[in-house]
């Protein structure tokens, strides 16, 4: 920031140093560097350094243009989300295998959830015909009912889960170029 300030003075000083007025600096300024190392500003390269590199500045002093190197390709990581994807994975493979143990870790619970539900519901069945357990019958459905919730969330969680892996997955393959291999 204390450079784009410190160029702007730069250039602002060689705007009246040359008998222009702020209100021309709308034109292009030039900026380059002789043999000595001395950074010099213009409305025009001298022609013994039109070859050479130079930038060409806004109004603003901001660089426009680099004559002499190619710019820096725009980096495609716009926020902390994409910088954390790039450091966190080094393949869509590891983004996956990630994604599937999360998924596994809760397809395992429901699993159980279904397991214990099964017990329950031949418990209900044992318990139906028994008007001597209408409490413990009434404790068994609802347990069923809470397993059957437990079971749906996760369902729930499990397609969030896919829905955002999916997203980082694009967006690394985005982020990495299209030269990052996709595994079958």
């Amino acid at each position: 920031m204390k450079m784009q300030g410190f160029c702007l003075l730069a250039v602002l000083t060689a705007l009246v140093a040359a008998g222009a007025s702020p209100a021309d600096a709308s034109s292009k300024v030039y900026r380059w560097v002789d043999e000595q190392g001395v950074v010099h500003f213009g409305d025009a390269i001298p022609p013994e350094y039109s070859r050479q590199q130079h930038e060409v500045l806004d109004s603003r002093g901001v660089r426009t243009t680099v004559h002499g190197e190619p710019l820096e390709p725009k980096s495609p990581v716009t926020d902390n989300r994409d910088r954390a994807l790039l450091a966190t994975y080094t393949s869509v493979g590891e983004i996956e295998a990630v994604r599937d143990r999360r998924i596994g870790y809760l397809v395992s619970q429901n699993q159980v959830a279904l397991d214990r539900m099964q017990e329950l519901l031949v418990r209900r069945t044992d318990l139906a015909n028994n008007p001597d357990a209408v409490n413990e019958l009434a404790t068994v459905e609802q347990r069923i009912r809470e397993y059957d919730n437990e079971i749906e969330r996760r369902h729930v969680e499990i397609a969030r889960i896919r829905a955002q892996f999916d997203g980082d997955i694009e967006r690394f393959a985005e982020l990495r170029g299209p030269d990052q291999p996709r595994p079958e």
